[in-house]
């Protein structure tokens, strides 16, 4: 299935594996991620747009799994296109940043220009289990993923570093030229100029850390490389 990506930006490959065991899922709008965690389980990076969950079952089906292995669900941020797929999971702990929440559970709407205009169809809502600290690790069998507080695009809008990449949502996405990302979106952002001074602050924070990271994710958007394209948010 192929992703919608904007102009300019980088093309969705699906299947793309980043990491070993971390394959990227194009569900025709957005694109999530499956990373292993060990025998007979994984971890989902956001679950999609699609409320019946087609692309994500595809996939797991391609490894042998169904359902039951999806253990734990990073949520990148509250917009619907994101979090659809979240209630084929019941057995999943669900991650997420305390200022996303409520937009999750349909309680609250997003702040942006557009995403404010659109209430979250009751079916498509999710209860975050596990509600995040900045820099927390969390485990998952065999998994680690560390989860940053960005910001900008919603209140609680997160990325996630494991295995040296950095899943980023819609908090930017990769310029076709493959040297650069895009900020995020702004109608459908609450505040871009702090997506933009987040994003600068993050990859400060990651090279102050000394954190490994080869490659950048994104949700509308094909990936690219290295750390470095997050100091050009704002160009």
């Amino acid at each position: 299935m192929v992703t919608h990506v904007g102009v300019g930006q980088q093309r969705v490959v699906d299947g793309r594996q980043l990491a070993p065991g971390a394959t990227t899922v194009a569900d025709g709008w957005t694109t999530l991620f499956i990373l292993d965690a060990g025998p007979g389980q994984v971890a989902l990076v956001d679950c999609g747009k699609d409320p019946s969950g087609a692309a994500i079952f595809a996939a797991l089906r391609a490894r042998g799994l169904a359902a039951e292995a999806v253990k734990a669900i990073f949520i990148t941020h509250g917009h619907e296109d994101h979090i659809a797929g979240c209630h084929l999971f019941p057995g999943a702990e669900i991650y997420a940043f305390e200022g996303d929440v409520k937009i999750a559970a349909g309680e609250e709407r997003p702040k942006g220009p557009l995403a404010s205009k659109f209430a979250l169809p009751k079916e498509k809502a999710v209860r975050v289990t596990r509600t995040l600290t900045d820099g927390e690790t969390v485990e998952v069998g065999t998994l680690e993923v560390k989860a940053y507080a960005v910001p900008g695009h919603t209140a609680g809008s997160a990325a996630y570093l494991s295995k040296g990449v950095l899943y980023l949502g819609d908090n930017a996405a990769g310029r076709v030229n493959g040297r650069a990302i895009k900020h995020a979106d702004a109608l459908y952002s609450d505040d871009v100029a702090q997506n933009i001074a987040e994003l600068m602050k993050l990859h400060a924070r990651l090279k102050a850390e000394e954190a490994w990271v080869h490659t950048l994710a994104f949700a509308h958007s094909g990936p690219i490389e290295g750390l470095d394209p997050l100091l050009t948010a704002g160009q």
